[in-house]
């Protein structure tokens, strides 16, 4: 998924359905694939408001003018040549080898999830949780899901913690934390801490700036030597099959349990 449509999927979502911003979110999301194509008139047209306000809608979305917008807009599958992308890794799996296989999977590597997850690591996490006040939890797209979920399962709980659908705000959070702050990544790959995942040019990310503690949580092994990260939960895939949108909300259940355990002591 592209960055703008990422960015328009959010602003629908955050929108008052009888805002300005949800209207053209909505239009421009209707006629997605012709977007390319059309001058900025002709997308003012579309939405039936002013070119000035198409204007100041796409640096909402933190577009730095039209001509970024309209690049933006190019579609195509796989544009990155990722093929672990939900189409092509998921979508296309199950319809080859059917649904059942594709339960299989998922019910063994939960199983080796349950086997190898580092569970001195999780209680890691979960005593930081009470240690730091400041605590915010990010990922893109299926991650940021998991993000969201980890928000929600500790809500029960008593510890609220920051999440943001933006990558943008995200990036902004990250760079502005200090010393009193706890950050989790959920990222799959590890690529969330290397590159601009959603950027049309993959720029290298830097995490220099951050004074924050950053946990990752990946099946990316490598990363547990990853000059940025201090503290790497990880785990495995049994095949190449991303089952990760799962397997990140049983790792929550997991440092959950463990939060309601030490705060309870």
């Amino acid at each position: 998924m592209g960055i703008l449509l990422n960015r328009l999927l959010i602003m629908l979502n955050d929108s008052d359905t009888k805002s300005t911003e949800y209207h053209i979110a909505f239009t421009l999301l209707m006629n997605f694939y012709y977007l390319s194509n059309m001058s900025i008139n002709e997308v003012a047209e579309l939405c039936n408001v002013s070119k000035s306000t198409i204007s100041k809608f796409i640096r909402h979305i933190d577009f730095e003018d039209y001509a970024s917008f309209k690049s933006a807009a190019t579609f195509k599958e796989n544009k990155y040549g990722f093929t672990l992308n939900y189409n092509q890794n998921i979508a296309e799996y199950i319809e080859e080898k059917g649904m059942d296989t594709y339960l299989e999977i998922i019910h063994k590597d939960i199983e080796d999830c349950r086997n190898s997850i580092d569970m001195d690591k999780i209680d890691e996490l979960a005593k930081d949780l009470i240690k730091y006040k400041k605590v915010a939890s990010f990922g893109l797209l299926f991650s940021e899901i998991a993000a969201l979920d980890l928000q929600t399962k500790l809500a029960y709980n008593g510890k609220f913690i920051i999440t943001n659908l933006n990558d943008v705000k995200q990036d902004e959070f990250i760079h502005n934390a200090k010393e009193d702050t706890l950050i989790i990544i959920f990222s799959n790959s590890g690529s969330y801490m290397k590159r601009y995942q959603l950027s049309e040019f993959q720029d290298t990310k830097n995490f220099c700036g951050t004074r924050a503690k950053i946990v990752l949580i990946t099946s990316n092994k490598e990363m547990e030597t990853f000059k940025n990260v201090d503290l790497c939960i990880s785990f495995n895939h049994v095949t190449n099959v991303q089952t990760h949108s799962i397997i990140f909300q049983i790792i929550n259940d997991y440092i959950t349990l463990k939060y309601r355990k030490f705060t309870r002591k």
